[in-house]
């Protein structure tokens, strides 16, 4: 009873030592659980009112709540719970544009994050006004606006699912009859497609909103076909030549350099982060030394810089043989590690910290499609 009297006393009288010790336990607490935003949302702050601690905020994470509460149970801190716990309720979300764009904030004039493409499935966390917070089968959490997103029932979604078909052109159209005249909507490469109905070399697909469209059988390739084989990847990969940069980028409509590396595993039946920064922790590392005989078709390879003592990952690129890299850098183009290859990349080269084999070697971040 005197400490918990003495927890008022300090709060009242010397709020500012207080705040830093509250401080400390939430930032301990999201260290441990949301180390990074861009995966796991830990967002919570705090004031002063009437001698109490009011916790405001939100998580994904029910037990960093938990144990964070446990914490200001165990130091005796009076406190208000006005934290939420999303998705309050379980929404289910399939993307429905060809390309859904992912933003920082719930705003058409906020960063492009990142990318999804139609018939991927998301969880669904929040809505505000006209736009969702989503997290992608990557777990990257971003923003959509409702026109990229089509809610259904969970029997809907589950259903959608029976049989996945993998768009594997780069570019394409649905059609709205088998005259293939009339465009339902365009086609990249990765768009997940419900096909209800097969006729010659046709076949009937279903969106997530329930528009019915018409594609060539021979674009299609059933998701359980998909081979993880080395030679696959660079055969995909130049598919892309020239395709532009785009921040942000993670379709064939264009890429960033770890979009593209992340198409190039998804057109393989891979699912692996987003960023080159969190690639980078996935695998196993085969090269640090540029010993370049280690290295394998579909190898990644990684650059970076030091900044105050630091490493940071701020490019990809992927391995092809003889010499040879492919990465989205002003465009997607093909690259040498060599200096007296004209197609030798200086810049790139100059940064060059490792390479990783993910083929074969699946971490806790990578997942079959």
């Amino acid at each position: 009873m005197i400490r918990y009297f003495l927890c008022l006393f300090l709060i009242s009288c010397n709020p500012q030592i207080d705040k830093n010790n509250i401080s400390f336990i939430i930032e301990d607490i999201r260290k441990n659980y949301a180390p990074d935003k861009r995966v796991s949302l830990f967002d919570i702050d705090f004031s002063i009112e009437q001698k109490s601690i009011v916790l405001r905020g939100e998580t994904n994470i029910p037990t960093a709540k938990k144990e964070l509460l446990t914490s200001f149970k165990k130091n005796n801190i009076l406190f208000v719970d006005s934290i939420q716990i999303i998705p309050s309720q379980e929404l289910f979300g399939i993307i429905n544009n060809s390309v859904g764009n992912l933003r920082a904030k719930p705003s058409h004039s906020s960063e492009l994050v990142s990318q999804t493409l139609l018939g991927t499935n998301v969880k669904v966390l929040k809505r505000v006004g006209e736009w969702y917070l989503i997290q992608t089968p990557d777990n990257y959490i971003s923003w959509i606006d409702h026109g990229g997103i089509e809610l259904v029932s969970e029997e809907f979604f589950i259903k959608y699912y029976t049989e996945k078909y993998f768009y594997n052109q780069p570019h394409g159209y649905s059609y709205e009859s088998r005259k293939m005249t009339q465009i339902v909507s365009d086609l990249v490469v990765g768009s997940i497609l419900n096909v209800i109905e097969k006729e010659n070399n046709l076949s009937k697909i279903q969106y997530p909103d329930k528009r019915i469209g018409w594609v060539e059988t021979k674009n299609l390739t059933r998701i359980q076909d998909l081979k993880v084989k080395p030679m696959n990847f660079i055969e995909n990969s130049k598919k892309f030549l020239g395709i532009p940069y785009l921040w942000g980028g993670t379709s064939s409509n264009g890429f960033d350099c770890s979009g593209f590396t992340k198409t190039i595993y998804l057109m393989n039946g891979l699912v692996i982060p987003r960023d080159a920064s969190q690639q980078v922790n996935e695998g196993i590392l085969v090269d640090n030394s540029r010993n370049w005989e280690n290295l394998k078709p579909g190898d990644l390879m990684f650059f970076g810089y030091f900044k105050n003592g630091v490493r940071r990952i701020d490019h990809v690129a992927m391995w092809l043989g003889e010499g040879k890299f492919i990465q989205a850098s002003k465009n997607v183009r093909i690259n040498s590690v060599f200096s007296d290859d004209p197609l030798y990349d200086k810049y790139h080269m100059d940064k060059y910290f490792e390479s990783r084999r993910l083929i074969g070697n699946i971490t806790s971040g990578v997942s079959l499609l």
